[in-house]
């Protein structure tokens, strides 16, 4: 993994956080998406200080539509190359069907499907050009 970077998303706790703690363990770089900037910018420094890698946060809610085509644009324009993608973020909606919040089931398609996704085809083709995808 030395070397490697890798984006992960809702890496600002749980399982997220686990496996850029892990990646970071073995030396490698890593892109962190979250909501949460403050809390990526504490796990930042302390990956940093106690890794020595590169760690990129970007504060962003991917349940907006446009998120996932931002933060590869942002990326694209830092030179920033993603050789791994974890798509962790999402969450679920619960209750009877005919009872749950419209706006939030939207929200909750557009995190665990629709920015997923995106975000899969944006990156994809750069990781076939550099090998990490056959």
């Amino acid at each position: 993994m030395m070397n490697k970077t890798a984006l992960i998303t809702g890496a600002s706790g749980g399982i997220g956080l686990d496996l850029a703690e892990l990646h970071a363990s073995k030396g490698g770089d890593l892109v962190l998406i979250a909501r949460s900037i403050e809390k990526l910018e504490e796990i930042k420094t302390k990956f940093e200080q106690q890794y020595k890698v590169r760690v990129h946060v970007i504060g962003k809610d991917l349940s907006e539509p446009r998120s996932a085509r931002e933060i590869y644009d942002e990326l694209k324009e830092k030179r920033i190359s993603v050789d791994y993608l974890i798509n962790n973020a999402g969450f679920g909606v619960f209750g009877m069907f005919a009872e749950t919040d419209w706006e939030k089931e939207l929200q909750m398609i557009n995190l665990n499907i629709t920015s997923l996704t995106h975000l899969t085809k944006l990156f994809i083709g750069d990781m076939i050009r550099n090998g990490e995808v056959r």
